[in-house]
């Protein structure tokens, strides 16, 4: 399921400008792509979070027990930096639903699932089989018959029944579990094999599936390819080769963007800015307290 650079909320029809995403000419049949799974409940559990270190206390960032496939408040950090590029907000929007005019029909939920790429589809019927009958299952002939399309036909009111849907924590953890799916773990199965071992190296890496999908000419795997062709592997300096890559994730959003409005240059140089101010923070480890700065919005997480 690869898909071109999405735009975030940012650049979305309700500001000056309709920014038009330049699609990816190939899915990539069988590509997973993926984000995360439900750390809301591991977050209020506790489960699986390693206690914070005080305030100035040294730790090395490539400690194994502080991945963000094992902590979960770091997983949860790392969820909340995107939400801020995507929704300018630390709170993840599972009930979102809007056409925000990027080519792919309606975007919804925590991590822009669309109906034009297949991932809406497979949540709604997931959510079918889960709860037959819920506000959401009458769509699901139309969603199948705009798959791959930008088309709204038989869609009227999906916004609002998404919303609706998303009041039920049964259809929240289940979005959890397919961003999971989708995004999360191949993401960091990509960090694995690069050498990325620190939580701000792996959820760069998050971010970027989550905006360019895995594949296609603008894809995670080009950037990645990019970066090794330019600098080599990751080898010692994490922090070096994460530099190169947000240069070359900035190159493929300037070629995605090229026929867009400029706002959409600018959303992008934003987004890659305050990715690369965290890096230069030096905090790889993604100890709290965190801040960092985004179209012109300060966001900060807090020391608990």
């Amino acid at each position: 399921m690869d898909r071109a650079p999405r735009l975030s909320r940012h650049d979305r029809p309700s500001r000056a400008h309709l920014v038009v995403v330049v699609i990816a000419a190939l899915l990539v049949a069988g590509g997973g792509v993926a984000l995360l799974l439900g750390y809301r409940a591991e977050r209020e559990s506790g489960a699986g979070s390693p206690s914070e270190p005080p305030a100035g206390a040294s730790v090395d960032p490539r400690d194994p027990s502080l991945s963000l496939t094992v902590d979960a408040a770091r997983k949860a950090r790392a969820a909340q930096i995107t939400s801020t590029f995507e929704n300018s907000t630390l709170d993840l929007q599972y009930g979102f639903a809007e056409n925000i005019g990027d080519g792919r029909g309606i975007t919804a939920g925590r991590a822009g699932f669309t109906s034009g790429t297949g991932d809406l589809l497979l949540v709604v019927r997931r959510y079918a089989d889960l709860k037959p009958g819920n506000v959401l299952a009458k769509y699901i002939p139309a969603l199948e018959e705009v798959d791959g399309s930008d088309s709204m036909a038989g869609l009227d009111g999906f916004a609002a029944a998404w919303g609706q849907a998303a009041k039920d924590p049964a259809q929240r953890r289940l979005q959890d579990e397919v961003v999971d799916e989708l995004y999360f773990r191949p993401a960091m199965q990509m960090a694995d094999e690069l050498g990325i071992r620190t939580p701000l190296g792996q959820a760069i890496l998050w971010d970027t599936m989550i905006q360019h999908g895995s594949g296609g000419a603008n894809g995670t795997q080009a950037i990645i390819r990019d970066t090794l062709d330019d600098v080599g592997p990751v080898d010692d300096d994490e922090a070096a080769w994460l530099d190169a890559f947000l240069d070359a994730r900035l190159h493929h959003l300037d070629h995605a963007y090229q026929d867009a409005e400029t706002d959409a240059d600018a959303s992008s140089q934003s987004r890659i800015d305050a990715l690369r101010s965290l890096l230069d923070s030096g905090n790889l480890a993604m100890n709290l307290p965190m801040e960092w700065d985004v179209y012109g919005t300060t966001f900060r997480l807090p020391e608990d």
